[in-house]
């Protein structure tokens, strides 16, 4: 029997992409909830008295995006060599899952209380930590290794993390704009004033309700961000060659 040595048994295979067995069973976790809320979406909408193909179609269009961001660590490992600690790889796949399934279709959004902070705050955490990883990767090539200042380390991960959030702001307000949406929960903020029999929508809020939900979560976003700006330039500082918890290609995590 021929054995080819290169190749790794599968429970090896597994590791190596998420780090640990069990952010394997938390990723498959994540696919089981999010298929199967895509296959009873589409089985309810055949149902005379729901029969809302519309919401269908939606809740199936975020089920596809989830199922596609939750492919990126895959990806990442096989066609670019890249190791992606456990830690970074099940805070994604819960943003995922929480954002696209429990936030938009189960709406945990309106009905768990600070649940959009929670995530937006994990999401600075995250971003801050993906700055770093951008920062130790290119300190380090094949010409050598290029000492950086541990203040600009965190303040380039500040200002990434920053610079998204802002941008998935944006992106939020757009999609209510053209799409209907109500991700800003601006919404939320709309009073029924009835006048002459004709119901109009006012906003119960001065700024706007939309407004206020944007710059709390760009707030909660920073707070998280400067923490791990923080913590992590004086961790760049006292071990510039630990890797524990940044992304890293695997040609320069093992020089």
């Amino acid at each position: 029997m021929n054995v080819n040595p290169d190749k790794k048994p599968s429970t090896s295979r597994i590791i190596d992409i998420f780090g640990s067995r069990r952010v394997f069973m938390f990723y498959l976790f994540c696919l089981i909830v999010t298929v199967g809320t895509m296959v009873a979406s589409i089985v309810t909408s055949f149902i005379p008295p729901i029969n809302q193909v519309e919401k269908m179609l939606d809740h199936v269009s975020l089920c596809v995006g989830a199922l596609l961001l939750l492919c990126i660590p895959i990806v990442m490992h096989r066609k670019y060599d890249f190791r992606i600690p456990w830690l970074i790889n099940i805070t994604i796949a819960f943003m995922i899952l929480a954002h696209f399934v429990l936030g938009e279709i189960y709406r945990f959004y309106d009905h768990v209380f600070l649940f959009d902070k929670l995530l937006h705050l994990t999401g600075g955490l995250v971003i801050a930590a993906c700055g770093f990883s951008i920062v130790y990767g290119f300190s380090r090539g094949e010409e050598g290794y290029m000492k950086l200042s541990p203040f600009f380390a965190g303040l380039f991960s500040f200002c990434f993390a920053l610079a998204l959030l802002v941008l998935w702001e944006v992106f939020e307000y757009y999609v209510d704009t053209l799409g209907g949406y109500n991700m800003q929960r601006w919404r939320n903020g709309l009073q029924e004033l009835e006048v002459d029999g004709v119901t109009y929508l006012i906003t119960s809020v001065k700024q706007g309700h939309g407004l206020v939900d944007t710059m709390n979560d760009l707030i909660i976003g920073i707070v998280g961000a400067a923490v791990v700006s923080v913590i992590g330039g004086l961790w760049f500082k006292k071990k510039p060659d630990n890797t524990k918890y940044l992304i890293v290609r695997k040609k320069l995590w093992k020089r």
